[in-house]
Order: structure tokens, then C-alpha cells, then sequence
């Protein structure tokens, strides 16, 4: 039955169990690992919150279709499991749970899950280098037109010509025309 109610725990990422409360699968996100240049897997993990502890229907028709048991046996089935549950958690302090971890009380009496960390099949983590394109063309929206990168390119330089050129029409071409010409005064 363990091995039934994780599969359906990983297909469903939710699990209501009678007296003991609803585990969910959860999953951080990938991370971007900058020292060794890689992107590595998500990973998975437990949780579990007490306030929900009602099993759904839909647990025990996918159990008594996986199992090939009447619905009545799957219900019989759940409550087993939660009741075995309750009463190693009474026992020990603790009850273990293969892959999913280790269910105990805290210090207030709440039901805690310390969650094992499960890998299911994760993808290795991928290589992420840094790609510069050198002189790579792509569009830009000036206005309501779309021009290419090399197009404005071509635009900015003509107009810097044009800008020096009119520059120095105006001061002339001299080094000090090139200068700041503003004198300092010291007091």
C-alpha cells in the first residue's frame, strides 16, 4: 500500500490522509550555478499541512483500479496505513515513511515531515555559457518602422559626421577649437 499511496502521491502532487493530514509534492526551481557555469535540475521535496485530512474520491478509484480491489477495499486500505501511521507516531515519536521521510511531532503537537530528498529521474545539470554575437543583426521599432541593428548603425555614424563636420565649420579646424576654452579664476 506504501509504494500504491506514493505513486499517487507523485502522479496526483497531493495526499489525504485520514487523522494524519495532506502531504504535497512540491519543487524548487531550477538554479543557475555561476562558479561552475551550469543551470542544475529542479529538485523535489514533502511537505505536510494537518488541517486537510479527508482522502478524495478520487484516491480510492484510482487504488481500486491500480490494485484491482473493490472501492470498499481501498477505503479499508487508506485507513489501515493512516491508522498504522497514527500508532507508530504514538509509539516511537516517529514514523517512517520510505521515500517521502520521517513524520514526528514537534513541541507544540503538531505533525511535522522531515522529507527525504527524492531524485526522480532529474536531468544533469547543463552548461551555460555566455554567447556574444558579434556584429549579429536583429530589428528595432524606431517610431512605427521597424529598421535592422546594421541600419542604425549606419544612421548614428552619418550623423556624427555630420554633427563634427558642422562643429567644426563653426569653430574652425584649430586645436583650441577642439578644447574647453573657459578660464578659471582663483580668488
Amino acid at each position: 500500500m506504501q509504494d500504491s499511496l506514493y505513486e499517487f502521491l507523485l502522479l496526483n502532487k497531493k495526499l489525504s490522509l485520514p487523522g494524519i493530514g495532506t502531504i504535497s509534492h512540491c519543487q524548487n526551481p531550477a538554479q543557475h550555478d555561476f562558479s561552475n557555469k551550469q543551470f542544475t535540475a529542479p529538485s523535489f521535496y514533502f511537505i505536510i499541512e494537518s488541517r486537510n485530512d479527508k482522502p478524495s474520491k478520487k484516491l480510492f478509484d484510482w487504488l481500486s483500479f491500480s490494485l484491482n480491489i473493490t472501492e470498499w477495499e481501498a477505503i479499508k486500505s487508506v485507513n489501515d496505513f493512516s491508522f498504522d501511521l497514527k500508532k507508530k507516531l504514538s509509539e516511537f515519536g516517529e514514523a517512517s515513511w520510505g521515500k517521502v521521510g520521517v513524520l514526528h511531532r514537534d513541541n507544540n503537537g503538531d505533525l511535522k515531515l522531515d522529507p527525504q530528498n527524492i531524485s526522480l529521474q532529474s536531468e544533469p545539470p547543463v552548461t551555460a555559457e555566455k554567447v556574444i554575437r558579434v556584429k549579429a543583426e536583429h530589428p528595432v521599432l524606431v517610431g512605427e518602422k521597424e529598421k535592422t541593428s546594421v541600419e542604425m548603425e549606419v544612421i548614428l555614424t552619418v550623423l556624427a559626421v555630420m554633427f563634427i563636420g558642422w562643429y567644426f565649420s563653426e569653430k574652425g579646424f584649430s586645436t583650441s577649437s577642439a578644447g574647453n576654452q573657459s578660464v578659471i579664476k582663483s580668488n
